[in-house]
């Protein structure tokens, strides 16, 4: 990199003009128009008390509690308010973290260590649904488990406990559910994972990152929320995401453990060097403070009652929302019981119905689904509270798009696909092929070209490929 990269400046105006003007194209998570990568409430109290307590402790360290002990009462207040969420007792224990992934890492971790000490000579697997997140496979790519992946019913999209029992083994260190799946929105039948582990007595771990700050306030207004969390005996660990539908400034999350004794295993320590003793509680050391901090002020600012208003805002949009994406012809997936929609056609592409509603303004996430594990294209939403005020043009404009996409379908040629399953050998003709460069990334008509090579080329190839062209595009 060369000095004359453009990157010095010293005067701070000239700074911030050129950031403002850099992300002045960019979505804008306070719009209300993002369905995705966004969890917003409309209140702009929350979103200054958040910034100001961010503030105030982001050049705080969390790495030795010792030199700042007020760290310690934010972190007990957070997981002990998340802990009485998920239905914990007096021996609950838990830890902040800095995204949800880092909090499914330590829980894998935490399960394997455990299982270990008990089978220090096999090596251990972590069943998952296909639904599962992409982070546990992480985790186990990391952690050295092997991954042992389950079918969902292809209706309700909840895991298949037929595949759960025929897999389970002696080998098996942690099963998976979740509370929900992120791409349809429906929770897994944990009490049925839970009779599968507590009879082969087996880690079960419920991921609730999107689910945790919604799912009890919506049991709590009525809706047949199955139970999930520390209610059901088998439950060992759970994943909850501050950032997410806690409103909090990212990255915040909180992994808790049905006991004291199992938190023990997510923990590294090490004395021997000259330096300090090293005493890690998460993946990190040094972090800022500041996503602790605001995690704290938000929820001190909300309460109970206040995630209460705001799930209720949620759960009116969704519910407007099914019906009005219904009534346009298209297909929701699964019976979605938390805040997230996902729907498909039969009739048109949906990736190309997306980009007809980016004209529009609104940003919602293509999922390109595989015809070679049988899921469908689909559109993703995450809803949110400000979007209770916002159905009514969403859906507006939905119908506008849907009847644009059937007069006038994106024709995607599959030789062209196959083409591009054929260049192995030569990275730049592929991203050529695909449009993509480091000037521009991603144009609309090539995000089209990209879901469909997703969803038709083997699953294989297509993270080879993501790998490769990432490589290449990016600094």
């Amino acid at each position: 990199m060369s000095a004359g990269s453009g990157l010095g400046s010293s005067n701070p105006k000239d700074i911030v003009d050129f950031l403002v003007k850099l992300s002045r194209e960019e979505p804008v998570p306070s719009s209300g128009m993002m369905f995705t990568h966004s969890y917003e409430t409309g209140d702009p109290v929350l979103r200054d008390l958040a910034r100001r307590a961010f503030e105030l402790y982001m050049d705080k360290t969390m790495l030795d509690f010792t030199v700042y002990p007020s760290l310690v009462k934010l972190e007990r207040d957070v997981v002990s308010f998340v802990a009485r969420l998920m239905g914990g007792g007096e021996s609950t224990a838990g830890t902040f973290t800095y995204g949800g992934t880092e909090s499914i890492i330590l829980a894998v971790k935490a399960a394997r260590d455990f299982f270990k000490s008990r089978n220090p000579d096999l090596v251990p697997e972590i069943i998952l649904p296909y639904t599962a997140h992409p982070a546990f496979v992480k985790a186990a790519v990391y952690l050295g488990l092997k991954p042992v992946l389950v079918p969902v019913n292809l209706e309700s999209f909840k895991v298949d406990l037929n595949a759960v029992q025929e897999r389970v083994s002696r080998r098996t260190a942690m099963i998976v559910g979740s509370a929900p799946n992120y791409p349809v929105g429906v929770v897994d039948d944990i009490r049925g994972l839970s009779d599968i582990a507590l009879d082969r007595n087996v880690w079960l771990h419920v991921d609730a990152c999107i689910g945790g700050f919604v799912l009890p306030f919506f049991k709590d207004l009525g809706e047949p929320i199955p139970d999930f969390n520390f209610k059901v005996d088998g439950v060992y660990s759970i994943s909850v995401d501050l950032h997410k539908y806690g409103y909090t400034p990212k990255g915040a999350s909180v992994i808790l453990y049905r006991d004291r004794s199992l938190r023990k295993y997510q923990f590294f320590a090490y004395s021997r060097w000259p330096g300090y003793p090293l005493v890690n509680t998460v993946t990190l050391s040094t972090r800022s403070a500041g996503p602790l901090a605001a995690s704290w002020a938000v929820i001190k600012y909300l309460g109970y009652d206040g995630y209460l208003k705001l799930s209720s805002k949620i759960l009116n949009a969704k519910k407007r929302l099914v019906e009005g994406i219904k009534a346009v012809g298209l297909k929701i997936l699964g019976s979605p019981e938390s805040s997230i929609i996902a729907f498909t056609s039969e009739e048109i592409s949906v990736a190309q119905l997306s980009l007809s509603m980016k004209r529009r303004g609104w940003i919602i996430q293509v999922q390109p689904g595989s015809i070679h594990l049988g899921f469908p294209q689909s559109i993703h939403l995450t809803v949110s509270p400000i979007h209770e005020g916002l159905v009514d043009a969403f859906l507006r404009d939905l119908r506008e798009s849907v009847e644009e996409v059937r007069s006038n379908p994106f024709k995607i040629s599959v030789e062209d696909l196959v083409k591009v399953a054929g260049i192995r050998a030569s990275l730049s003709e592929l991203v050529e092929k695909l449009g993509l460069s480091r000037e521009v990334i991603v144009e609309d008509e090539t995000l089209l070209l990209i879901s469909e090579a997703i969803r038709m080329l083997p699953p294989d190839f297509v993270e080879t490929m993501l790998v490769e062209v990432v490589n290449e595009i990016v600094f």
